[in-house]
């Protein structure tokens, strides 16, 4: 950092930099709220919540979302998820706006980012020289119902 003879560091006003600081500051609040947000997703009886990051923090699936086969379960999942991180999405970025201003830079990037993510479906990524699991037979059949749904 170089002072110059005018108390400016690099250029910049000290009036300058206590604004860039305190934007800083509100920064690293918010993201410390975001982390506290929530989203959740329904589908055909999975409900999937995420938190700020996007990470599932709770699944429940009911009865009914099982009947039909295991590869029909894990694309509600998946579905349910994405539902969820959607929403978080729209939660996040409001916060976005009313932190920082509708119209500013942050709010734009903070709406870019976080849609963006919510856009990318959850798949499961196998390496091509890797079976199928057990469960999930080659012929499409779908593998037998559990007995009961449960609560992950």
């Amino acid at each position: 950092m170089n002072f110059d003879d005018h108390g400016h560091v690099d250029g910049l006003a000290q009036t300058e930099l206590d604004r860039l600081a305190a934007r800083a500051r509100t920064a690293l609040e918010w993201r410390r709220r975001v982390e506290a947000m929530e989203g959740t997703g329904e589908v055909d009886g999975v409900r999937a919540t995420v938190n700020g990051s996007g990470s599932l923090t709770d699944l429940r699936v009911a009865a009914s979302a099982v009947t039909d086969g295991g590869d029909a379960v894990a694309e509600r999942i998946s579905a349910a998820v994405a539902a969820a991180r959607a929403d978080v999405a729209r939660v996040v970025a409001r916060s976005g706006a009313e932190t920082f201003g509708e119209d500013s830079t942050e709010a734009a990037t903070i709406r870019r980012t976080w849609e963006g993510a919510a856009q990318a479906r959850a798949t499961v990524v196998r390496p091509a020289d890797t079976p199928a699991p057990p469960d999930r037979p080659r012929d499409g059949t779908p593998p037998p119902s559990p007995p009961a749904a449960g609560t992950w």
